[in-house]
């Protein structure tokens, strides 16, 4: 990653600091200042099982205050493992793809990774959102490298194909296009 630039997306399991992020190198994506940006909190939603509270991200701000020359807009930074918009994390959504691939149905496939903690209408729509995501995942991927050959019939098999090539050393390869390509893995 450029110095200079922001990033949408940080890998690990826990957020880190503002300092460890470097951000005061970091340009502001709304005013391109760079200097100006600061900590301003964390973001918080829910977790997959429970109603408790986990920490998905960090705000940041381009400070204004006393004199400062930024803009005073804030922007977030979110984990690899959260997909932006839904409680569901990488690592479920692509558990449940394997599941589905390894050749159990996706009622069952959904089953055995949500654990009855969410609807399996849930996982009809993740499903379906994944599938219309494909041709501009699959594009993206493409400028990266050409795809590698695939005899599943299943055409998410040669997605998750083409990511293993993309992003090697991830252990999940959604949470890994996320830190790559620094773009929602839904859109």
């Amino acid at each position: 990653m450029a110095a200079g630039r922001h990033r949408r997306f940080v890998s690990g399991e826990t957020v880190p600091s503002p300092a460890r992020l470097a951000i005061k190198l970091w340009a502001c994506p709304h005013c391109g200042r760079t200097g100006t940006l600061i900590g301003h909190g964390f973001l918080r939603g829910y977790a997959e099982w429970g109603s408790t509270q986990v920490v998905r991200g960090r705000r940041l701000f381009c400070s204004d205050r006393h004199r400062r020359p930024g803009c005073g807009r804030t922007f977030s930074v979110l984990m690899a493992t959260v997909l932006a918009g839904f409680v569901v994390r990488t690592l479920m959504l692509f558990r449940f793809v394997e599941q589905v691939l390894s050749g159990l149905t996706r009622k069952a496939a959904w089953q055995a990774v949500a654990r009855g903690a969410l609807s399996l209408s849930s996982g009809y729509r993740l499903w379906r959102r994944l599938k219309d995501e494909q041709g501009a995942l699959r594009s993206r991927l493409c400028r990266e490298c050409a795809p590698p050959a695939c005899d599943h019939a299943e055409p998410l098999a040669a997605l998750l194909g083409h990511l293993r090539a993309v992003v090697p050393a991830a252990g999940c390869l959604f949470a890994g296009f996320q830190v790559h390509f620094q773009r929602d893995l839904l859109g």
